[in-house]
């Protein structure tokens, strides 16, 4: 005899509720993280997860804790640099924004593409993330390392 539904908390009616442990932030609650100016909003890892039917992919990106929202861009390119599609986060407020997007139709499976994410600052890109992927591929797993002389 099986137990009742509510006593299988990792049940949700019939469906196994999943996550992905990288997505928990764990952290000493005491101790508030330390926040940083927008100037210092950087992307630290990302994720682009290519839709099985071709037709979207969703650009998952992990930011640095941040006081003011930072705005981000997101490209979708062909190798060769022509866009395909763009969108633009202006004050991103959640620390790991995953926008999707509509892929042009008629691109054939396994197509190379580019998705290049942009944290924008002043006058210039403060940083430019670049990950290639293939149209109803896998999906791509990246970490970004910190430029060279930052903490």
């Amino acid at each position: 005899m099986k137990p009742p539904l509510c006593l299988r908390p990792w049940r949700c009616v019939d469906r196994i509720i999943s996550f992905n442990m990288d997505d928990i932030q764990l952290h000493d609650h005491t101790q508030p993280l330390p926040k940083r100016p927008v100037s210092e909003a950087r992307i630290t890892d990302c994720r682009v997860m290519p839709w099985p039917d071709g037709t979207r992919v969703t650009v998952e990106m992990g930011l640095t804790p941040f006081s003011i929202f930072p705005s981000i861009d997101v490209s979708i390119m062909t190798p060769d640099g022509e866009l395909l599609r763009y969108v633009s986060l202006v004050g991103a407020m959640e620390r790991r924004p995953a926008p999707t997007m509509w892929l042009p139709r008629g691109i054939p499976r396994g197509t190379l593409l580019v998705a290049v994410m942009e944290v924008l600052g002043e006058d210039e890109p403060q940083q430019v993330v670049r990950a290639e992927f293939a149209v109803a591929g896998p999906i791509v797993r990246m970490s970004v390392q910190p430029p060279v002389g930052s903490s």
